[in-house]
């Protein structure tokens, strides 16, 4: 049974850096509130926090690569940089393009710094302990939550935005200095970025990306609008970021060790399915009850999917190809969480919040019906 012996001193630098590089990223669900007080539409704003991911999307074959190539902490420590200087420029700006340029930044520093930190961690892992340490490592990921939006709530509304963007990059500065003290692995200067596409082919990833991006669907759809569908029925989203970090950090640390990885992806589906429907009634949340009941649902449901998708794509496979393969894993969280909060963005324009959750929820029972099927269809 893996335990906390068995993870050494990188493993848990790189999982401190992430947790604290994430309060910086996940203040940013709370960017709809600043965009919305200063007078941007809903379409405007689903299309500026879209950016973000296009960019994360769009430049992960190359930073993936990158990272196996030149090395895990000197691309961490840009990407650091990158985030720190983003953040902090949002103080100044409230133009559109200039905000859709910082959105793009963020996107690469993202893209960088999440797929180093995590390759950094499961290369300390033996594939044993892989399924436990990665659910460990996204657990601390999940804290974040509290700490990035449940305070930064709190910080916009008694002090104000400048303080909101500041709080956000000082977790950042943090992380940064804590990257420093990690022991990099030697790097492959031969690796080129059409290798990325190569190992998504050779290890068969499809159903393990098409079940992330069913899953980011709808984690996107509820961090970046659940928000201003609160804020419409004058509810705070405090509680369910304070629910959704303990929820999801005590299931990764508590129940990844007792889930049988026999049938696992068959298991998944079955999250996936209970995780749609908790979506599908976000439109009956009228109390703050209802906030509560749905921050804990929503939370247990989404869980455990997330690292067990990626200890099923990284177990047995070589500590060369982990950036990249977590790159694919990334890019297809990316691809739906921020494409379909694109979408989704003129969904609620055009028919409103509800139809908005319910169009989600359905997309992504549907996607579980067809990798079903899909699985059912391969053991004839």
């Amino acid at each position: 049974m893996t335990t906390l012996k068995n993870l050494n001193k990188n493993f848990f630098y790189a999982t401190f850096a992430n947790c604290l590089f994430f309060v910086n990223f996940s203040c940013f669900f709370l960017l709809p509130l600043f965009l919305d007080d200063n007078d941007f539409t809903k379409s405007q704003i689903g299309m500026i926090m879209s950016t973000f991911g296009f960019s994360s999307i769009l430049l992960t074959p190359y930073t993936s690569t990158l990272i196996d190539k030149y090395g895990k902490r000197l691309l961490s420590l840009i990407a650091l940089f990158l985030m720190i200087l983003s953040s902090l420029l949002f103080i100044f700006i409230s133009q559109l393009e200039i905000i859709l340029i910082l959105r793009v930044i963020q996107g690469a520093a993202f893209s960088i710094f999440f797929n180093a930190s995590s390759a950094i961690a499961s290369n300390s892992l033996e594939d044993k302990d892989k399924q436990y340490g990665l659910s460990l490592f996204s657990s601390f990921t999940i804290i974040s939550y509290f700490l990035g939006p449940f305070f930064a709530e709190k910080i916009i509304l008694i002090l104000g935005y400048t303080e909101f963007f500041i709080y956000a990059a000082t977790f950042s500065c943090i992380s940064f200095s804590l990257m420093l003290f990690v022991m990099d692995e030697e790097s492959d200067s031969e690796i080129e970025a059409s290798s990325f596409f190569l190992i998504i082919k050779e290890n068969k990833l499809f159903k393990i990306l098409f079940a992330n991006f069913l899953l980011a669907s709808g984690f996107g759809v509820v961090m970046n609008f659940l928000s201003l569908f609160l804020k419409e029925r004058s509810l705070s989203i405090g509680l369910f970021f304070v629910g959704y970090s303990i929820v999801v950090s005590l299931s990764r640390i508590l129940l990844s060790k007792k889930i049988s990885s026999k049938n696992i992806f068959y298991k998944i589906l079955i999250m996936l399915s209970f995780f749609s429907i908790t979506i599908f009634l976000v439109p009956e949340i009228n109390n703050i009850f209802h906030v509560i009941i749905f921050s804990v649902a929503f939370s247990f449901t989404y869980s455990l999917v997330y690292p067990l998708l990626s200890s099923i794509a990284l177990t047995g496979t070589s500590k060369s190809l982990s950036g990249r393969i977590f790159g694919a894993i990334n890019s297809s969280f990316s691809i739906g969480v921020n494409v379909m909060t694109f979408f989704f963005g003129f969904i609620a324009e055009i028919y409103g919040f509800n139809i908005m959750f319910k169009s989600s929820a359905i997309i992504i029972f549907l996607g579980v019906f067809l990798l079903y099927f899909g699985e059912r269809g391969k053991l004839k």
